[in-house]
């Protein structure tokens, strides 16, 4: 098997259970979720959203969810060499900061050797029977697939769904405009969820009726060997997927520069798991992966390393908590946690999650 190498690879590999022992306890509880908002579906189960490194919060969860989360989500950064910048606004005062870091100085092996640390524990977490969804772009997605490999097997690979976003500006003049993102898709095993979903086809079609001989797809004839028609209104959903990128009109718009469009995260879910479920989103940014768990009956665990991602995330939850208090859909209750460095607690003891924040992507 081909395997990527760098200098620093596997140097700051320490055995899991050392790094397990020194994680136990660096995260905190700082809030959870008012009991009305909570209508419980299990009573043993709280979904969780941390903040910190997220490979901390990895090892952390280890000893309980080993082996047992069925759907990892992971967006990371692209190795794009930018910083995205919000602005943002409270009580008439303005500010700017930084919400995501992705400028690494052309550094690939930093880059390579963090996502490498992570996808050891992801593996781990991962149930026999789940997928992980590793969410890239033209920058770094073909050496990450040989990491994927590494770690998952080749033979665990199971698509590379391409998110064709139709409605994104380009004004690039010397290369044809990048219009899709990489998503690739590996299993922990042969025995894996996946949920077959239809897309209704603009209008009824006459279709050739196939049929499976000796693994080879053939046409279906009748007693005097003609083919059989069918009149079909749906078709099987591919690997190439028409969503379009999430645009400021949007009720669903955070402001959040990373932002990818509910659809998106919502195929995913229901492809890859099913209700009761456990989805893990451990970058979790705007928080779209959980918000579309939970409006799925999906159970999650979230993380971010940003206090702007928890803070968009946490408000998120709350408002769609609070838009369907009169309906019939239970919730689990949501516990947050943070890790425990003294900037971290001086901003939660500042009321920063609970101030009324206009941010907007600069």
């Amino acid at each position: 098997m081909v395997k990527l190498n760098w200098n620093s690879k596997g140097s700051n590999s320490k055995k899991i259970c050392d790094l397990k022992r020194e994680n136990s306890n660096c995260f905190k509880r700082f809030e959870t979720y008012p009991k009305n908002l909570n209508s419980f579906l299990e009573k043993d189960w709280k979904n969780s959203l941390y903040w910190g490194d997220n490979l901390e919060v990895s090892l952390k969860i280890l000893d309980s969810y080993e082996g047992k989360i069925n759907l990892i989500y992971i967006d990371p950064p692209f190795f794009s060499g930018v910083n995205y910048h919000i602005n943002i606004s409270h009580e008439g005062n303005k500010y700017d900061s930084t919400a995501y870091f992705d400028n690494w100085n052309s550094d690939l092996d930093s880059y390579l050797q963090m996502l490498f640390e992570r996808f050891l524990i992801f593996h781990k977490l991962l149930a026999n029977d789940g997928l992980i969804f590793v969410h890239l772009d033209y920058h770094a997605y073909h050496y990450v697939k040989i990491l994927l490999d590494e770690i998952f097997g080749k033979n665990r690979f199971i698509n590379e769904i391409i998110w064709y976003y139709y409605n994104k500006y380009s004004a690039g003049r010397n290369n044809l405009p990048r219009a899709h993102d990489n998503v690739m898709v590996y299993s922990k095993s042969n025995r894996y969820t996946f949920n077959e979903i239809r897309l209704p086809r603009e209008k009824p079609r006459k279709q050739l009726k196939r049929i499976m001989v000796d693994g080879v797809l053939k046409n279906l004839k009748d007693e005097d060997g003609h083919v059989i028609y069918r009149m079909v209104t749906d078709k099987k959903l591919d690997d190439v997927w028409k969503i379009p990128c999430l645009q400021p009109a949007s009720k669903e718009w955070t402001g959040f520069p990373t932002q990818k469009h509910h659809k998106l995260l919502e195929r995913i879910i229901k492809i890859g798991s099913n209700e009761g479920d456990i989805v893990a989103d451990l970058f979790c940014g705007s928080g779209t992966t959980l918000l579309a768990a939970e409006r799925l009956n999906r159970r999650w665990i979230g993380c971010d390393i940003s206090p702007y991602s928890i803070y968009i995330t946490r408000k998120r939850l709350i408002n769609n908590r609070l838009s369907r208090k009169n309906t019939q859909q239970k919730f689990n209750p949501i516990e947050f946690y943070s890790s425990l460095n003294e900037e971290n607690l001086n901003l939660i003891e500042s009321g920063f999650f609970e101030k009324d924040l206009e941010i907007t992507r600069r």
